[in-house]
């Protein structure tokens, strides 16, 4: 599987705390809503979203190794030993177009 399959480490944290940000408001609403105190209403809250962040995580991260329901690019497989050139990427455009898989712009 190529490098470009799987998202990279800083995008599945972000994922995850952007996500328990709004996960964690919603669970701090509903305790206040139980035990109508903040205190403990928010320190619920904080407890919850670093636990489930880092569960969050975890589970990101395993899936970008599973290849169920992934569309893997024909051309991923290919072994490239360094970044391509933005000159590298025009001659790879034209062959493309050459064979047939690009059409004329």
């Amino acid at each position: 599987m190529g490098s470009y399959d799987k998202d990279a480490h800083l995008r599945s944290i972000l994922k995850a705390i952007s996500y328990r940000v709004l996960a964690a408001v919603a669970t701090g609403s509903i305790a206040f809503a139980f035990t109508r105190r903040w205190d403990l209403s928010v320190g619920i809250a904080m407890v919850e979203a670093v636990v489930k962040i880092c569960c969050y995580y975890v589970h990101e991260r395993a899936w970008s190794y599973i290849g169920f329901g992934k569309k893997k690019h024909p051309l991923s497989s290919l072994p490239v030993d360094r970044p391509l050139k933005d000159g590298d990427m025009e001659e790879i455009k034209k062959k493309l177009k050459e064979l047939g898989y690009i059409s004329e712009e």
